[in-house]
């Protein structure tokens, strides 16, 4: 049975990118998100780098580069920008007894609560799922603590880095023995969870319109990591092969060179993956046909495969004479496979496939005024998403949603928002 997301309200207890992120992505196919904060405990993404730069310091220059600010608003968060894009924001302080009775009138109106903060903080503070779906009994609740709701591990916090090393995607990640895991460096899992949490809601609300029926989810954070160690749990499993760290070779199809190689500039590299003879003729050819790609010892994929180790080393020498944009649209123009490693500049401001696939869209924020954020990742034709939501707007500054949810949602007077403001309850 079909079901509007237009008609969907989500009261959004989430902070960090692993819980904010799902909503977004709900709020992007048109439901309305009231993100609940609090300003004795606000989201760290709201003071941490990199800052919103407003009004002149836009253009602050120091030691002729252009640097970003220090945050003198909670509304600079630059990470909290592009996670929060499109939801409405009211401030609420749940260790209030009056602060909690509003929270139970904005869930009775709501379709979803969604939270991850450790599995037995909504159980502390009375409003678990079981007080709430008395006042609400469709309601679809969330919970998204790292390792789940129960178990060994219901009392740890998490991260993503701690969620990958968990589920053992940091010990997949790096050189071989004898070097360390390297990890994934960025919080990787954050957005995977997000993106788990995001077809959990839309899940259960599929659910709901069948049924009638809401429903409470235990996700985790670390689990969802796990279906992505899928190779080697199998190999594993199948044939007692224990996995082997291959640093940027290829570890299951044959391919080489195979690897990051280095270009012109400081810290430049282009990926190349070559898995056929056609395709290292065709790689020779954009070099320059360099007499080492002649020698018998790389004449075959075999013997490619058995020299790698001297392979990486004359392509790097051969690629560091070129640009890593220019030998990308060479070397795909000759079929093989290559791409730039681009920098965090080159994909908002360079990348033409993103710039074409609108990857980056301007909201407006009442604060900052326009803010540059990634839009919703996948294009429908039916039902096309868009990253300020309803509202067409960026990010929401701390409590600008107050006088809107509570009194033209719940319609309280103006003299009794002011009052319980007094009283540090909004």
């Amino acid at each position: 049975m079909p079901f509007a997301i237009e008609n969907v309200r989500i009261t959004d207890l989430t902070w960090l990118l692993a819980g904010a992120g799902g909503p977004r992505m709900l709020a992007s196919l048109g439901a309305e998100d009231i993100r609940v904060e609090w300003k004795d405990r606000l989201d760290v993404l709201r003071h941490g780098n990199p800052t919103i730069p407003i009004g002149k310091e836009r253009e602050r220059v120091f030691n002729g580069e252009t640097v970003m600010p220090e945050a003198e608003s909670v509304n600079q968060g630059g990470h909290f920008a592009g996670i929060n894009a499109g939801k409405r924001g009211i401030s609420l302080n749940l260790r209030t007894p009056k602060g909690k009775e509003l929270f139970k009138e904005i869930v009775r109106i709501s379709d979803i609560v969604v939270e991850c903060f450790t599995a037995p903080t909504m159980k502390r503070l009375e409003l678990d799922y079981d007080v709430l779906r008395k006042i609400n009994p469709s309601l679809i609740y969330i919970q998204q603590p790292g390792f789940g709701k129960k178990g060994h591990y219901v009392d740890y916090v998490s991260t993503g880095p701690v969620a990958q090393a968990i589920s053992g995607l940091s010990e997949q990640s790096g050189l071989p023995d004898p070097y360390p895991p390297a990890g994934w460096g960025y919080s990787y899992m954050d957005w995977s969870g997000a993106y788990y949490c995001g077809m959990a809601m839309l899940s259960a609300l599929y659910y709901r319109a069948r049924t009638g029926q809401g429903q409470y989810m235990d996700c985790s954070q670390a689990e969802p990591a796990i279906y992505m160690t899928g190779t080697a749990v199998l190999d594993y499993m199948a044939n007692g092969r224990r996995y082997q760290r291959t640093g940027n070779r290829s570890p299951y199809v044959p391919a080489a060179p195979h690897g990051a190689y280095r270009c012109q500039g400081t810290d430049r590299w282009i990926a190349i993956a070559v898995s056929n003879d056609d395709e290292w003729r065709a790689l020779a050819g954009v070099l320059g046909d360099p007499g080492w790609t002649k020698e018998d010892r790389f004449k075959t994929m075999a013997s490619r495969l058995a020299r790698q180790d001297d392979l990486d080393g004359l392509m790097n020498d051969a690629t560091q004479a070129w640009d890593p944009w220019e030998l990308t649209e060479k070397l795909q123009a000759a079929g093989v496979a290559a791409g730039a490693c681009q920098t965090a500049e080159e994909r908002m401001f360079r990348d033409p496939q993103l710039k074409h696939r609108g990857f980056q869209t301007m909201l407006n924020n009442s604060f900052v005024g326009e803010w540059q954020v990634k839009d919703f990742p996948v294009k429908l034709s039916e039902s096309p998403a868009y990253v300020g939501g309803t509202l067409d707007r960026g990010f929401p500054c701390y409590g600008e949603d107050n006088d809107y949810v509570y009194g033209t949602l719940l319609g309280m007077p103006k003299s009794d928002q002011e009052a319980l403001a007094e009283e540090e309850v909004i």
